[in-house]
C-alpha cells in the first residue's frame, strides 16, 4: 500500500521511533522492577508484564516497518544508552518494597504504559487518514496497554500498606 499524501513522514516516523526507543528503556525498567517483587505474590504478575511489554515493543517495530519506515540511526545509537538507563533504576536502587521509592517506581512504570497508550490513541485517531494502519490491531494494542495499567495499579493497591504503614500495623491486617 502506498504512503498517504499530506503526511510529514519525517515527523510521523520520528514519533514512532521515539516511542520505540522509549520502549527499550521501558522494557529494561520493567525487567529491573521484577527484582523488587521477587518472592512475592506479585512476582508472576511482573513477569507477565515484562512479556507483554516485550510483545508490544515487537509489535511497534513491526508496525514501523509495515508503514515503510526504518528505525532511525539516532534510535539505534541511543539504544545502548536506553539499555543502561533501564538497567540502572535510580528510583529504587536497592529493590526494596517497604520504601516510598517502590511507590515511585510503580508510578513511573504506570506512566510509561500510559505514554504508550497515548501513542496507540494517536494512531487510532490518524487511522482514517492513514489506511496503512489497521484499526482493530491498534484497538487491541490499546486494550493491552489498559490491562497493563490495571495490573500495575493492582500491585500498587495490594501492596500499599506495606510501604506506608508501620510494620506492626501492616502485619495486623484482617
Amino acid at each position: 500500500m502506498t504512503s498517504p499524501r499530506g503526511f510529514d513522514h519525517e515527523v510521523y516516523a520520528g514519533y514512532l521511533n521515539a516511542h520505540l526507543l522509549a520502549s527499550e528503556a521501558g522494557l529494561k525498567a520493567f525487567k529491573s522492577a521484577t527484582a523488587t517483587w521477587a518472592g512475592t505474590p506479585h512476582e508472576k504478575t511482573m513477569r507477565v508484564l515484562v512479556a507483554h511489554i516485550a510483545a508490544d515493543r515487537r509489535d511497534l517495530k513491526t508496525l514501523i516497518e509495515g508503514l515503510g519506515y526504518q528505525e532511525s540511526f539516532l534510535k539505534l545509537w541511543l539504544t545502548n544508552g536506553a539499555r543502561l538507563a533501564g538497567t540502572f533504576n535510580p528510583v529504587n536502587l536497592l529493590r526494596l518494597r517497604r520504601r516510598p521509592s517502590t511507590q515511585l517506581e510503580l508510578d513511573m512504570l504506570t506512566g510509561m504504559v500510559r505514554a504508550k497508550l497515548s501513542m496507540w490513541e494517536a494512531l487510532i485517531a490518524m487511522q482514517p487518514r492513514d489506511p496503512r494502519l489497521v484499526r482493530a490491531g491498534l484497538e487491541e494494542l490499546l486494550a493491552r496497554s489498559q490491562a497493563q495499567i490495571d495490573l500495575l495499579q493492582s500491585i500498587s493497591q495490594d501492596s500499599v500498606e506495606e510501604r506506608f504503614l508501620e510494620q506492626d500495623k501492616a502485619d495486623s491486617r484482617p
